[in-house]
């Protein structure tokens, strides 16, 4: 058995490996969920989980602008996460090399999930902010208008720039123009 981390960035995934990360998608969530990774993760990158050769798990985190108190900041936006087979440690070596590249980094990752994955999360070594999602807000970048969205749990490393530290003091919201990563 032969596994192997592969990072790519989106512009170079083949047209095989987008149809296999858009069949699970489709299969989860309907073919609402099909994506056109290039056009709205353009500047991100997939990391891979394969063994022995098979793509096993895979998941994306790609570059994020967020203004908070009039500051912006650069932080990583972490989705579209899959582990192919369960309660095999894809997911968890998948979440292992995300938190290793952030570290290396030095860089901020957030995520946003639901209730029901935040063990999972935690055991692997991130940390949870519940109803964290209520701290962003989506501008809109063509009406300008601020969406906000209610319902989800912020799963999350701190890197150097703090951004965390600062979301979680400031009675502000964190604004963004990406509505979804």
């Amino acid at each position: 058995m032969e596994i192997i981390i592969e990072s790519k960035k989106v512009k170079d995934l083949t047209k095989k490996e987008i149809e296999f990360i858009n069949s699970f998608r489709v299969k989860d969530s309907g073919e609402k969920a099909r994506l056109d990774f290039k056009k709205v993760d353009g500047k991100g990158e997939f990391i891979f989980v394969k063994e022995n050769g098979k793509i096993m798990a895979h998941g994306m985190m790609k570059p994020v602008k967020v203004k908070l108190n009039g500051k912006e900041y650069s932080i990583m936006g972490i989705g579209r996460g899959r582990a192919i087979v369960k309660k095999r440690g894809y997911g968890r070596l998948l979440n292992s090399a995300r938190l290793f590249q952030l570290s290396r980094a030095g860089k901020t990752g957030i995520a946003f999930t639901g209730r029901h994955n935040i063990g999972f999360f935690q055991k692997v070594g991130f940390k949870i902010k519940k109803n964290g999602i209520r701290k962003f807000a989506y501008k809109n970048p063509k009406t300008g208008e601020l969406v906000k969205d209610p319902d989800g749990d912020m799963v999350y490393y701190e890197g150097k720039d703090k951004f965390i530290t600062k979301l979680l003091k400031s009675k502000n919201y964190a604004i963004t123009n990406t509505d979804f990563w």
